[in-house]
This record gives structure tokens, sequence and C-alpha cells, in this order.
């Protein structure tokens, strides 16, 4: 008799503890301010401006000069083997240096 008892239990729990529980609150959901209007070109990095960099040492000046030359808003230093996100940045430098952190390359995304 206890066999088929625990089996009907060992079958429920599992079950009830996937339910949600109910909601509580009866506010609306809050609603998001609308994106910032940027305007035409701000914060658009242009790499035209950065010819002659290449095989400098990023060093956190140059980097910084670089980031206002470009007009860009963010700027990362990619090194070696670093994990980095593929998503388009219009206003992200980005600056791919070797391992003597000289750079090999200089972009915009």
């Amino acid at each position: 008799m206890r066999l088929p008892v625990l089996m009907l239990v060992a079958g429920v729990l599992p079950l009830a503890a996937c339910a949600s529980p109910p909601k509580t609150s009866s506010a609306p959901p809050a609603t998001l301010d609308p994106a910032p209007v940027v305007a035409e070109g701000a914060g658009n990095c242009n790499p035209d401006k950065l010819t002659g960099l290449t095989g400098q040492v990023a060093t956190e000046a140059l980097v910084k000069k670089a980031v206002a030359d470009s007009g860009a808003k963010h700027a990362r230093v990619v090194k070696p083997g670093m994990a980095v996100t593929m998503d388009f940045r219009e206003d992200r430098l980005t600056i791919n240096v070797d391992a003597q952190n000289k750079i090999e390359r200089i972009g915009c995304n």
C-alpha cells in the first residue's frame, strides 16, 4: 500500500515545483522611455582620421587621442586571444594590438 502512495507523491511533487506563483501586484507594467535622439553624425566613428597609428604602442594617451580624433564615444583595445562581442556599434573604436601592445589594426565597429 505504501509503494503506490510513494510513487504518486514522487510524481506529483516535481510538477508542483514547476508551477509559477500567482501574481500579487496589480500595478500596471512600467513603460520604457524612448531611445535618446542623437544628432546626425554625432558620436559616429570616422576611421579616416586614424591613419598612421598602426605600429605604435597603444598607450592610454594614444587611445584617448584616437577616440577624440575619430569622433567615437567609446574604445576597446583587443589583445590576442581576447574574446569580444561581434555587435556593431557605430560609436565605438576598436583597436587590435599584438602581444607587445603595438597596434595591428584600428577601425570603427
